[in-house]
């Protein structure tokens, strides 16, 4: 078939569950939109051809958890973008940042992706205090949608609310329409299998994304494969009510900042010392670091990477213990049973596979989930369901997540022998090639509310509607 395309990919492994496409075809794109997927198409002249055969052409990878933009100068996220589009990401929902901070990241090292935000809540800094009233719980939410964002974060391994005020800006997210997540724990539980143990309590008849589920798996009350099995019981419960993800990165990602008494401040960092048994104070840090357990996040040529050992030690001594770390604590057990548990019904209990990175240097949702193809656990078609037809879902991207006639050209391109992408476009603009970042600037997404600051902003933007999205319909 002849027609005026900008670009066709050829030969390609097709797989949109969505259409129930899985084969080889050809794609083609019209001004940043898919135009066609067929057996065999041809362009004119000016129609630019990729040869992508032995490759899996998927709707574009959205990640529902990662990290663009976080405040608190422990490391500079805006790196993430790069490393994101790098793994193969096209859109990104940046999970707990500060809206301003984004528009600036997208200025000074955007990679072509598309984004949206959320702010974290942090007494004193994000949010007055630990008490908030109703009143300004209202009022921050009304602002952060003005200047960019779509909703709010709730850290309950950093800065826990008690019960009864977790509850409550849940029901004022939702009384809003706006986005709202949960890293669990509260005054009254911690960051692990207890805090999801009251989710369901503190939700009430609400509307939630709870983050990272394998996060509250990893034995510290119980094996992680029953905690694992415990959790997907509690999310099946409430199925109806929230939206959730895993990420499958071994490593996770904390702060080793002590008070002044040398205890560690938070409760994510205090329980990667107790699972190995270090003690949960500057000493038990410094010598998870030293012995290798532990790694500081730091900047090196463009790339957040990991360090551990005695520099570790030197740059988390220097930076006066505000610095980001990380520690190889998700259990492949629980993150295994959590991304392949099925209800009755035959749907994923779990909706998505996240990334949790960014900045953070495990940007390995797609090469991990393509692991679990190749292992059987999934159907090639049930991963890019979790990838991307999921998370588009969750976020209300209507255009997002298919290849339908008219659909936003965003494409994943994978290499089977790899299992990683190779190739991305966004809106048909090619983004990543080869495994490098090819584009700059990005594509702000925004709730209507956000429209004037975005249009200042000089920024390429798009309005969403959260009304479509799963977690409110």
């Amino acid at each position: 078939m002849f027609s005026l395309y900008d670009s066709i990919l050829k030969g390609g492994h097709v797989v949109d569950p969505a259409n129930n496409v899985d084969g080889i075809f050809d794609v083609a794109i019209n001004k940043g939109k898919i135009e066609s997927v067929s057996d065999s198409l041809d362009g004119h002249g000016d129609t630019e051809s990729f040869d992508v055969s032995g490759k899996i052409v998927m709707p574009g990878h959205i990640d529902s958890h990662a990290h663009l933009s976080t405040p608190g100068g422990d490391i500079d996220r805006s790196y993430g973008h790069r490393m994101l589009a790098e793994s193969g990401t096209t859109t990104a929902l940046d999970l707990a940042g500060n809206p301003s901070i984004l528009c600036e990241g997208i200025k000074l090292r955007g990679a072509g992706l598309n984004v949206a935000c959320i702010a974290g809540l942090q007494p004193a800094v994000t949010i007055p205090s630990e008490k908030p009233s109703r009143n300004v719980i209202r009022d921050l939410i009304y602002k952060l949608k003005d200047n960019g964002g779509i909703g709010v974060k709730m850290l309950g391994g950093y800065y826990p609310f008690s019960p009864e005020t977790s509850s409550e800006i849940i029901q004022e997210a939702n009384d809003q329409e706006s986005w709202v997540a949960f890293h669990v724990g509260t005054k009254d539980s911690g960051s692990d299998i207890t805090g999801l143990r009251e989710v369901p309590q503190i939700i009430g008849r609400g509307r939630l994304h709870v983050a990272h589920v394998n996060s509250y798996t990893r034995g510290l009350t119980d094996t992680a494969e029953k905690e694992a099995e415990e959790a997907i019981k509690i999310i099946s419960e409430i199925k109806n009510q929230v939206v959730s993800e895993v990420y499958l990165a071994q490593i996770n990602g904390t702060n080793g900042l002590c008070d002044e008494d040398g205890n560690l401040v938070y409760n994510v960092a205090r329980n990667c010392m107790v699972a190995r048994k270090y003690s949960p104070d500057d000493n038990g840090l410094r010598k998870a670091l030293f012995d290798g357990y532990g790694s500081a996040v730091i900047e090196r040529d463009g790339r957040m990477i990991l360090v551990s050992g005695p520099e570790a030690v030197e740059i988390w001594e220097s930076n006066s213990t505000n610095q980001a770390l990380s520690f190889p604590v998700n259990s492949p057990i629980a993150n295994y049973k959590l991304v392949t548990a099925k209800n009755p019904q035959g749907d994923f209990v779990i909706d998505a596979i996240s990334t949790d990175g960014g900045a953070l240097p495990r940007n390995v949702a797609i090469e991990r989930t393509m692991a679990l193809v190749t292992f059987g656990a999934l159907s090639i078609s049930e991963a890019v369901k979790k990838l991307s037809c999921n998370p588009a879902e969750m976020l209300g991207l209507k255009d997002r997540g298919h290849f339908s006639q008219g659909a936003e050209a965003d494409i994943t391109i994978v290499d089977p022998s790899t299992g990683k992408a190779c190739m991305s476009f966004v809106k048909g603009n090619v983004i990543m090639k080869d495994g490098k970042s090819v584009s700059q600037g990005g594509n702000w997404l925004i709730l209507a509310e956000g429209e004037k600051i975005a249009k200042n902003s000089g920024i390429p933007y798009e309005i969403i509607d959260l009304s479509l999205s799963k977690l409110y319909r």
